[in-house]
């Protein structure tokens, strides 16, 4: 995938359609976290729990083309922004040659205990900090 170092692939399960026989919108938000997650412990291999000192913010999904049962998404994931509390993760979803939805998200450094908001963790800022 052009552009993507990091692609995530998921097979559409039956279960991810609606009653229109294609992929439910909200499903997409899950093909987003599997390749979050698959990027995030690509970045920090070993790590069990990887994004336990971030939070998601917000997802942005542009949805292009219908997927079906049977196809396989393609989930490209990169880092396009990084700030100083948060940074923005970019995905392009593809089934072959055709894009089927475009997304952002927002990440944001947190503290579980405290539940607040902190700058992004160092480990995290070495790893990102290409995008900025």
């Amino acid at each position: 995938m052009e552009g993507y170092r990091f692609v995530h692939r998921e097979a559409v399960r039956f279960s991810d359609l609606d009653g229109f026989g294609h992929v439910n919108n909200a499903v997409f938000s899950t093909y987003l976290e599997q390749a979050r997650l698959a990027w995030f412990g690509e970045q920090e291999p070993g790590e069990p729990m990887p994004l336990r000192d971030v939070i998601l913010a917000r997802t942005e999904i542009d949805f292009r083309s219908p997927l079906v049962f049977g196809e396989t998404v393609e989930i490209g994931v990169r880092p396009i922004r990084l700030g100083t509390k948060s940074f923005e993760l970019e995905y392009e979803l593809r089934s072959g040659e055709r894009v089927v939805a475009a997304a952002k998200s927002v990440l944001v450094g947190y503290d579980y205990a405290r539940e607040r908001s902190v700058e992004v963790p160092d480990r995290w800022r070495r790893r990102l900090e290409p995008a900025a």
